[in-house]
């Protein structure tokens, strides 16, 4: 069943002096003249987009997009009466999904790509649109277009939630190993800032990888989350292989500072101690060499 479009409701005045209409049911509109019928190119563009016509009459079609109802469904209503089409669109939200978001979400979602309820799925109706508008050389819709993270596949959005928190976590385990010493603090807190400069920058060249690579050009949800489960498994293979050299570094500074620049013998045993045994081996080594060389000179 068709729902009436004809009642306006507000209009969103755009700053190039253009407007996003929007009517009484709160469904965004748009019309604009052609030159001649256009059902061909409509029926391309559903198909390219994976929306199916549910509806039709003589001068009009309804198109769906949603592979269960009790989440979300868009629909798109064109009406092609001669030389003039009128668009819209709008997203049911299925009961099941407004019972498991404690009715937060309405019954209809008005299709607006800014907000945060529902915001990937009406981003994404925002960018399906836009294809519609494109052909017929129709600006798209206003802040539809630009960098948004509700954009980024699923999968890119897994993968970059994990990054972050392992980051977070280095740089937290870091900043425990930091003594409060003059000398020794800045030197452990400059050493820290490039470890997390370091670590940073792995991966957001191994999510670009996944995400330009992989998430844009794989069309099976599967093989996505695969492969974010693989870079994940390697970032964290890398942190923690990063995170253990950086420790034995990070002692190395400290036994340099108590056992030679600032001699603490409780500080300097302890630190000593912390080192891993083939680090402290080697150590004692060298201080039985330097010993020796000492010896001979004297």
């Amino acid at each position: 069943m068709f729902v009436n479009t004809a009642i306006w409701k507000k209009k969103k005045k755009r700053k190039e002096g253009e407007e996003e209409d929007f009517n009484r049911e709160g469904q965004w509109t748009r019309a604009f003249n052609v030159r001649q019928e256009s059902w061909f190119a409509f029926e391309n563009w559903a198909h390219e987009h994976h929306y199916h016509m549910v509806a039709c009459k003589a001068h009009r079609r309804l198109y769906s997009k949603g592979a269960d109802p009790n989440y979300y469904t868009t629909f798109v209503d064109i009406r092609h009466d001669s030389e003039r089409v009128v668009l819209a669109s709008w997203i049911q939200v299925g009961f099941r999904l407004r019972a498991l978001t404690f009715f937060l979400l309405p019954a209809i979602l008005p299709l607006s790509p800014v907000g945060f309820r529902g915001i990937r799925t009406r981003r994404r109706a925002c960018h399906d649109l836009n294809a519609i508008l494109e052909k017929f050389k129709q600006t798209p819709i206003h802040q539809s277009q630009g960098l948004h993270i509700a954009d980024m596949d699923l999968s890119s959005l897994v993968l970059l939630g994990k990054m972050l928190l392992l980051i977070a976590g280095f740089t937290s385990v870091l900043s425990s190993r930091i003594e409060l010493s003059p000398g020794l603090s800045n030197f452990l807190m400059n050493e820290l800032f490039k470890r997390v400069m370091v670590i940073s920058g792995v991966g957001t060249l191994m999510f670009l990888v996944h995400h330009f690579g992989v998430a844009r050009r794989v069309l099976e949800p599967w093989k996505k989350m695969v492969s974010a489960g693989i870079v994940s498994l390697l970032f964290t293979a890398s942190a923690v292989f990063f995170l253990t050299r950086t420790r034995t570094e990070d002692l190395e500074a400290k036994v340099n500072y108590h056992c030679l620049l600032h001699f603490n013998s409780k500080r300097c045993s302890s630190a000593i101690e912390s080192l891993p045994e083939k680090v402290r081996e080697n150590l004692a080594q060298r201080i039985q060499a330097f010993q020796k060389e000492l010896a001979v000179k004297k």
